[in-house]
């Protein structure tokens, strides 16, 4: 088994590659799926990303669930050791730039039920590997101490599938992945 670091340095030239020889309909693909999903029958709150760094485009799926009236929040990096803060974000929302490159709303802070998480590697056992900082395993652990029913998903490339994640004491598993061929559901598995 590779260990974090390598199979990170290895998953990104994936990702990379994938986006690559992507016109947009992974992301539009994902987002069908997304609307589709059962757990999304009564209107709940979604957190999405705006994309860095060549992941799928997370803003094509949140502009889908937006144009179906849900909720959406964007996360805002409030300190390096701290979990995430949400807020709601629409499209007339006003953008202000947050630290590594990314985009944070100007919203109303927000609680989510649904967080569509980026990930540089998953696995069939709700792994996933993103870029080491712990934002989202610190935020994701909080959230569900205060709501077990907090849905996790995980969006990414097909491509970025890897056999196994090591994974430590502090990572969080995913509820489900879905790329653009396929919709994995981990929410059963022990963790």
């Amino acid at each position: 088994m590779l260990q974090k670091n390598e199979l990170r340095e290895k998953s990104l030239k994936i990702r990379k590659k994938a986006e690559e020889g992507d016109d947009g309909m992974a992301a539009r693909l994902v987002a069908s799926k997304i609307i589709m999903l059962p757990e999304l029958d009564e209107v709940r709150t979604v957190a999405g990303y705006i994309p860095i760094k060549n992941e799928l485009d997370c803003l094509i799926i949140l502009k889908a669930l937006h144009a179906a009236f849900f909720p959406v929040a964007l996360p805002t990096i409030v300190a390096k050791d701290k979990s995430l803060d949400f807020h709601a974000w629409g499209m007339d929302t006003e953008l202000t730039d947050g630290p590594f490159g990314t985009k944070q709303s100007t919203g109303s802070k927000v609680t989510p039920e649904i967080i569509l998480v980026p990930l540089v590697a998953f696995d069939l056992k709700g792994g996933r590997i993103g870029y080491g900082g712990g934002f989202y395993d610190r935020t994701i652990k909080r959230l569900k101490e205060n709501n077990n029913c907090l849905m996790t998903i995980g969006v990414a490339y097909e491509a970025q599938q890897a056999d196994d994640i090591p994974m430590e004491t502090h990572d969080q598993r995913l509820d489900m992945v879905i790329t653009e061929k396929q919709v994995y559901r981990f929410s059963d598995l022990e963790s």
